[in-house]
């Protein structure tokens, strides 16, 4: 197998899943410092043109490594991956490539039809305003989120990233907005982070796993940090498995939910792997693998998810602890998966320790 990845936990954990599930992993990166490049579960550690500077470079070059390795299958693992690679299957001469249809992937990475997609599908999403003048709408209330259309966005030949910010004054808006373009707005949603986590293919949901993160790292806007399965919610993953549907999806997933005192909203589609990818697999759903064996014809055995397990992500849940002072997220927990550490995999939380000094 290949892998495409980056510097995040995510990549990490596919690599681990896929080893252990018997595939023989490699990996391709384009930066220095990540966790992967230090992992005992890869083969090895290829280097390729990053995916958002250069992604005709990086396709060609991530397809000349898959036939020069004669590996089985690609899996692109992270999204300016899936939007370098997609449209590009050709040069892989048959080597499938877990992509999906252009207008599956527009549809998944659109963030601005989200809310339309999750209405059809029986889902709720919180007031989404698209900002194109840099104005904030007059029936915005402060504080607010504001986001770009997608996690990553066309800027001519080339792709780029923009981060969501959590605004509390005009001020703090026109600054998020200040680099032009559009630009979603949202009310900011007092409540849990959640998210459900699995596969499908061609639309079909293949497995569930449900979760959420009583940390997160930034505080207020950011990913879990630390993490818990919890018990299938069937009205939920029912209407995840409409939302995957009407976008007609392949491959891993995340759709993550703002769960607050009475309604669940919609907040995000993250079409790859994901963060917290750690935490389906060792519940159970061992998501690379099972995506893998899809991609190969193959009728993957998906057994329950196992509720209660926890996962921690090293150097974010301890600048959560910090920040919100909950002391008893120091106190070390059964049943937990890291982010990085494993005692079989020692060598990546070199980069932990190295994220964790002042000077890093």
């Amino acid at each position: 197998m290949l892998v495409t990845g980056d510097e995040g936990t995510g990549t990490l954990a596919a690599v681990r899943g896929l080893r252990r599930a018997s595939f023989v992993p490699y990996v391709a990166v384009s930066r220095e410092r990540t966790y992967v490049q230090w992992t005992n579960a890869a083969q090895e550690v290829l280097r390729v043109p990053d995916a958002k500077d250069e992604p005709a470079a990086h396709a060609a070059a991530v397809a000349q490594e898959a036939r020069r390795l004669g590996v089985a299958a690609v899996l692109p693992g992270t999204e300016g991956s899936l939007r370098a690679l997609t449209g590009r299957e050709e040069l892989f001469r048959g080597i499938p490539v877990g992509t999906s249809p252009p207008d599956a992937l527009e549809r998944a990475t659109d963030k601005g039809s989200l809310a339309r997609l999750s209405a059809t599908a029986g889902l709720e999403s919180p007031t989404t305003h698209e900002v194109v003048d840099g104005r904030l709408p007059d029936d915005i209330r402060l504080p607010a989120i504001v986001k770009p259309v997608a996690s990553v966005v066309p800027d001519g030949d080339v792709y780029r990233s923009h981060e969501v910010s959590r605004v509390e004054t005009p001020e703090q808006f026109e600054r998020a907005v200040g680099a032009g373009g559009s630009w979603l707005v949202q009310p900011f949603v007092a409540g849990r982070l959640g998210a459900i986590c699995g596969v499908a293919w061609e639309g079909r949901l293949v497995c569930a796993s449900h979760q959420v993160s009583p940390r997160i790292w930034p505080v207020e806007r950011g990913i879990s940090s630390y993490a818990v399965t919890v018990p299938r919610d069937a009205e939920l993953e029912a209407g995840v498995a409409r939302l995957l549907e009407l976008v007609g999806w392949s491959g891993v997933f995340g759709v993550q939910f703002i769960h607050g005192r009475e309604r669940s909203y919609v907040i995000d589609l993250n079409p790859r792997i994901y963060g917290s990818t750690a935490l389906s697999i060792k519940a159970g759903h061992n998501l690379p693998a099972i995506w893998t064996e899809l991609l190969l014809g193959r009728d993957p055995s998906v057994p329950p998810y196992r509720v209660g397990t926890r996962y921690r992500v090293e150097e974010d849940d301890l600048r959560a602890i910090l920040k919100t002072r909950d002391w008893r997220g120091l106190v070390p927990r059964r049943n937990t998966v890291w982010g990085v550490f494993d005692w079989r995999d020692p060598k990546p939380s070199l980069e932990s320790l190295r994220k964790l000094t002042p000077f890093a």
